[in-house]
This record gives structure tokens, C-alpha cells and sequence, in this order.
């Protein structure tokens, strides 16, 4: 379930496997109050994530506190982010 296009947390989120098979595309965009979607969004951010376990886990199970986390990140013009998460071991 890495294919998401939904809103979340009143953004517009989508997200699937990226072509490269190394990453998983995840975007978020955001409208205002009443906005038609058929306007551009006011923003739009998007990073990639590593396409692993760990990686899935958190799109797939932590994908409000991923789209609340990448809403508030400042993401330079042009530059791509590649975010990896840790997998962590289960006692």
C-alpha cells in the first residue's frame, strides 16, 4: 500500500514506487480553504523516500506524521531530498 493518493490531514497526498525501484516518490500539496483543485496548489513539496523495509513501514503506517513532517520542511528550489529511515528492532 505505498500508492496513496488521499487527503491527510488536509493535504493532498500522493505517493508510489519511484522508476529508478530505489525510492518511493511521496508528495504533498497543499489548497486553501475552498480552493478548486483544478487550481495549482499554493505549495507543493516532495521527497523520496528509501524504498526498503523501514522505508515502507513509514509510508505505509506513519503516513500522517511523514505528510505532517515533510508540510514543514523547507526544501531549497531544486534540490531533492532522499529520506532513509532507520528500521527498528522489535523486542
Amino acid at each position: 500500500m505505498m500508492e496513496i493518493d488521499a487527503w491527510i490531514g488536509g493535504y493532498k497526498v500522493r505517493s508510489f514506487p519511484w522508476i529508478d525501484g530505489k525510492t518511493i516518490y511521496f508528495n504533498v500539496q497543499y489548497y486553501r480553504t475552498g480552493q478548486s483543485l483544478s487550481q495549482p496548489p499554493v505549495w507543493s513539496k516532495t521527497v523520496y523516500i528509501t524504498n526498503d523495509v523501514a522505508g515502507r513501514d513509514m509510508v505505509e503506517n506513519l503516513a500522517a506524521s511523514l505528510t505532517e513532517h515533510v508540510a514543514n520542511m523547507e526544501i531549497p528550489v531544486g534540490r531533492k531530498i532522499v529520506l532513509t529511515a532507520e528500521r527498528s528492532l522489535k523486542i
